[in-house]
């Protein structure tokens, strides 16, 4: 009894606790060998409403794009990481890489 009373006790401290953060940054690519990321940042939003936010600021902002894409890592560390890996990989493969400082956050507050 005791047992089945510490599970049922764990399980509505996890139901209660927010969820974890994501650490994110979007990229999307653009005409003519160009990249466009965005600045690092930290999230619980769903994938999708990330992937649609950064696209309607590129739609905003008059640049085509190709599919967004938000790929995310554990921590900041990790993430800032795969992003500097993204910036090398592109501009030694040719693209122009363009760095928007662009956060789901940032872009809530300047449609208010």
């Amino acid at each position: 009894m005791r047992v089945l009373l510490l599970g049922a006790c764990a399980g509505l401290t996890l139901a209660a606790a927010p969820a974890a953060a994501d650490w994110r940054y979007c990229l999307a690519r653009g005409p003519a060998r160009t990249v466009y990321l965005s600045a690092p940042f930290s999230t619980v939003a769903a994938m999708p409403s990330l992937d649609a936010g950064f696209g309607r600021m590129l739609d905003r902002t008059h640049r085509a794009h190709d599919p967004v894409q938000c790929p995310r890592a554990e921590d900041a560390k990790a993430l800032h990481a795969m992003r500097r890996t993204a910036l090398r990989y592109n501009r030694e493969d040719g693209e122009t890489v363009v760095e928007l400082d662009w956060t789901p956050d940032r872009d809530a507050a300047e449609r208010r």
